[in-house]
């Protein structure tokens, strides 16, 4: 009986430390991902908490003249969030520029009008099976390149 015991033991502790078992879903909720402090540090501005953008899976802080969108991408008309990833880096549209960018994730690239110095830049982030795009506006292109990039490190830290 006792050995029986420990065997059901040792399986239930086995299959409770599968690999598979370990890997945490990838979060659906934005506004948590980024706090008040991680984006006053990257954007140099004081803004106010986040709100969702519509839905959970999309959020926004603003303040001092900065504004930080964060959006988790969802399956979209039969598409992964991966297949949208790919799609988008690979459309040219006019006007639009992508540039792809390492250091963040398992692959990423901004996006940003041409010619548009102060309009907006997203950085588009892949990581395993998660995309997310973190958007800043306020700032020069170079300047919004690094701020964009130091807010998706601190998000793709959580995925």
């Amino acid at each position: 009986m006792r050995s029986n015991l420990f065997i059901v033991l040792m399986t239930a502790l086995i299959l409770g430390c599968h690999p598979s078992a370990l890997i945490a879903a990838p979060p659906t909720a934005a506004c948590p991902l980024l706090t008040q402090a991680e984006i006053g540090s990257a954007t140099k501005a004081s803004v106010g908490a986040g709100s969702p953008i519509g839905k959970p899976t999309s959020c926004q802080w603003s303040g001092g003249g900065k504004i930080v969108t964060l959006v988790i991408r969802q399956p979209l008309a039969g598409k992964s969030p991966v297949d949208q990833f790919t799609s988008s880096k690979a459309r040219t549209l006019p006007g639009i520029t992508i540039e792809p960018t390492g250091g963040v994730g398992d692959d990423a690239f901004y996006i940003f009008y041409g010619g548009q110095n102060r309009a907006g830049c997203g950085l588009v982030v892949k990581k395993g099976s998660s995309v997310f795009e973190v958007r800043v506006y306020g700032f020069d292109l170079n300047d919004a390149k690094g701020v964009s990039k130091t807010l998706a490190q601190d998000v793709a830290s959580k995925f």
